[in-house]
């Protein structure tokens, strides 16, 4: 079981399942999964396409 899992293409359920309810899965495994569902967790940082206008005092 040398071949390297493609955690993106997993769904939510099966990434759940491993990394939680699987408790025959390797711990190396488990742990991936626990970390895509954290990166999937993540708040999306997006770029912000206004600039604030500088309002001087008269």
């Amino acid at each position: 079981m040398s071949e390297k899992l493609d955690w993106r293409q997993a769904t939510r359920a099966q990434l759940y399942e491993i990394a939680y309810n699987d408790v025959q899965a390797p711990i190396h495994h488990r742990q991936a999964a626990a970390e895509e569902i954290k990166r999937r967790n993540r708040k999306q940082h997006r770029r912000v396409n206004y600039h604030k206008k500088a309002v001087y005092p008269r």
